[in-house]
């Protein structure tokens, strides 16, 4: 049995790297498609020339890999998206759910599909219990495209939502089903703290209205572990609102986050920032804690400016996060 020590991780040397590979700026050939972007160009085939702050050209995703509750990609060099655009043309009214079933899981837009994961690095997924029929979607994805491709380095980030709109079994075929990525790449699980201690409820039997006594940190901890341990996958990550947790077999570290204000971190595009820097760490073959903080970075400045943050927001909101860390309330952690 694994033991599970958590290290207490100074943020201030892993600022201080990102804030050097952010001035040095180097324009990857990668692309990035996320379902929103500023510019909200509604054909992603020809919105492929903008670089983002990290260096990576971005675009819009395509409007079927948005029904397949895809949130954003990375992909390793610019595609041909014109099959995708037009096959989104075709796709059946919102209205008729068997039609579109159909037409998502048929052989015109599992073929394409399989030619456009092949050049796929990342695929991070919408919340998990707020996507009607999620689990059927994803479970015809990784059967029908992604295991006849045999890529076996791919870069998985599911996000649970609360387990406690969904029943039981929902969530443990779910659970199921995301571990079975793992036989693909690696995965990362997330939860905020609410959504783990509410999949600890389920996953133990304890009932919606039991009362539960307040969490201290090792009893959380257990918790955390314990999700851990009842899937197979790569990493557990974990956040609150003055920290983030995470949870691997070689590793288990917690990171002092960056205070921000309550509206920032409920906003409803908060996971989407947090995943374009995470997958860009991911991109480029960061360790976690370097992945974990380009997310926060990206998420942080993006919610404090309400705008796409530049390289310049960047930098600055690592230079804020590093003044944070010198506050006799935050430095005495790391002495």
């Amino acid at each position: 049995m694994e033991a599970f020590n958590l290290e207490i991780l100074n943020p201030g040397p892993v600022l201080m790297d990102l804030k050097s590979q952010l001035q040095a700026f180097t324009v990857l050939p990668n692309l990035y498609l996320s379902r929103s972007q500023k510019n909200n160009q509604p054909d992603p085939s020809t919105a492929n020339q903008e670089v983002n702050a990290l260096g990576i050209h971005t675009a819009v995703l395509p409007e079927i890999l948005q029904l397949m509750g895809i949130r954003s990609l990375t992909l390793n060099a610019m595609p041909d998206l014109s099959p995708l655009v037009r096959l989104s043309g075709d796709i059946p009214s919102a209205g008729s759910v068997r039609d579109q079933w159909r037409f998502l899981t048929g052989n015109a837009v599992t073929q394409e599909l399989q030619v456009f994961f092949r050049n796929c690095r990342t695929i991070a997924f919408n919340d998990w219990s707020s996507l009607a029929g999620a689990s059927d979607l994803w479970n015809s994805l990784l059967t029908d495209v992604i295991k006849p491709i045999g890529k076996k380095d791919l870069e998985f980030i599911f996000y649970l939502g609360d387990p406690l709109t969904k029943l039981s079994f929902q969530v443990d075929e779910a659970l199921d089903i995301i571990s079975d990525f793992s036989l693909y790449g690696q995965v990362t699980f997330a939860l905020d703290e609410g959504e783990a201690i509410n999949l600890w409820r389920v996953l133990n039997g304890v009932q919606r209205d039991t009362p539960v006594s307040n969490h201290n940190f090792l009893d959380l901890k257990r918790k955390y572990i314990s999700i851990f341990r009842t899937m197979n996958i790569a990493r557990l990550l974990i956040y609150s609102t003055t920290d983030a947790i995470l949870f691997t077999k070689q590793e288990q570290f917690i990171l002092a986050r960056k205070k921000v204000a309550p509206s920032i971190e409920i906003a409803a595009d908060a996971r989407q920032h947090f995943i374009e820097g995470f997958s860009l760490g991911l991109l480029l073959q960061l360790d976690m804690a370097h992945c974990l903080a380009l997310g926060l970075i990206v998420f942080g400045s993006h919610g404090e400016l309400r705008v796409h943050p530049d390289q310049n927001d960047l930098i600055a909101y690592i230079n804020r996060w590093a003044d944070e860390l010198q506050k006799p309330e935050t430095m005495y952690l790391y002495q």
